[in-house]
């Protein structure tokens, strides 16, 4: 019997993403649930060259399932995932576990047959980690600052939503409100206290960080896309062409030697893009690079579809 999945919010921006990477990996149409809220219940959503009805969450029965899909933050479907048996998947979890990533399958996680839920990465998490765990494996990782860069889809479709209506307004000379933001996001950059949970996470999977990460992060009038600066110190001397080689070798992975955009080089993309790649010549430890990414794509959506693959195969 194959294995069905569910994906919850599947009108979101998450699933959105989620849907289009398990269509490119070929997974069979009728093995698969869209839920989201009764709203949208009914709705077709487009799926491999067809199309799959949306079905209303809060009456689905979940046992039908193996796995659960959650993409966004909702306590009672969590709560009913598990009280049904269904083994739930979700970068929302709030439980402090151990988290996981997997960029492809070369490496499997330790998981065990006991777990209810599984932690996956953030979106920034799931961006960062291909080229900081890579760089890692060259030379341990000993310091590192990075400069996190939102633009208005980390608050799903009603950030994005604010923001259009925000700048509608503005141009139009009438007033705006914030709700979604604590202020106006049209036109202007809001600063953000840094996520320890993100911190912490970064530090499990660089074993060899001698310091906390150092992160500050803006939220920016854009509508979508991820960008960091990223500094970081190796433990040792490392040479820049080296660098460059390892980084060029990875897959999803483009190098580029000019400026580089969200919008312009990687917008609905599954691949990442590093620019800017220097390294101050009286620090041979040092390495600085700006990185781009569709992070609901390249960060969560194939984190999300490498682990279900996993499961399928190997676990469930």
């Amino acid at each position: 019997m194959e294995h069905r999945i569910a994906i919850s919010h599947a009108c979101g921006i998450v699933a959105e993403a989620i849907l289009e990477k398990l269509s490119e990996s070929g997974f069979k149409p009728d093995s698969l649930f869209l839920l989201d809220h009764e709203s949208n219940a009914g709705k077709r959503l487009p799926y491999a060259g067809g199309s799959l009805t949306v079905q209303d969450q809060g009456k689905f029965d979940l046992s039908n399932c193996a796995l659960l899909l959650l993409t966004q933050t909702d306590v009672e479907l969590e709560s009913e995932a598990l009280n049904q048996g269904c083994l739930l998947l979700s970068h929302v979890i709030q439980r402090d576990s151990e988290v996981l990533f997997m960029a492809d399958a070369a490496v499997e996680p330790a998981i065990s047959y006991s777990e209810t839920s599984l932690r996956l990465a953030g979106a920034e998490l799931s961006c960062l980690l291909p080229t900081l765990l890579r760089l890692e494996r060259m030379q341990p990782i000993a310091q590192l600052n990075i400069t996190l860069i939102r633009s208005a889809e980390f608050q799903g479709k009603p950030g994005v939503d604010e923001l259009a209506s925000q700048t509608v307004n503005l141009l139009n000379a009438r007033e705006v409100s914030p709700s979604v933001f604590p202020e106006q996001i049209a036109f202007n950059v809001l600063p953000e206290a840094s996520d320890s949970r993100l911190s912490s996470d970064l530090t499990r999977f660089l074993g060899t960080i001698s310091y906390p990460p150092v992160l500050q992060t803006l939220n920016v009038p854009i509508f979508h896309g991820f960008a960091a600066a990223v500094q970081l110190r190796f433990a040792s001397e490392v040479a820049l062409e080296d660098c460059r080689k390892l980084l060029e070798s990875m897959d999803n992975l483009v190098l580029k030697k000019g400026p580089a955009s969200p919008i312009s080089d990687c917008n609905q993309s599954f691949s990442g893009v590093i620019s800017q790649l220097e390294q101050s010549p009286d620090q041979p430890a040092s390495l600085q690079f700006w990185m781009i990414a569709d992070p609901m794509r390249y960060g969560l959506a194939n984190n999300f579809v490498n682990v279900t693959e996993f499961l399928l195969k190997s676990f469930l």
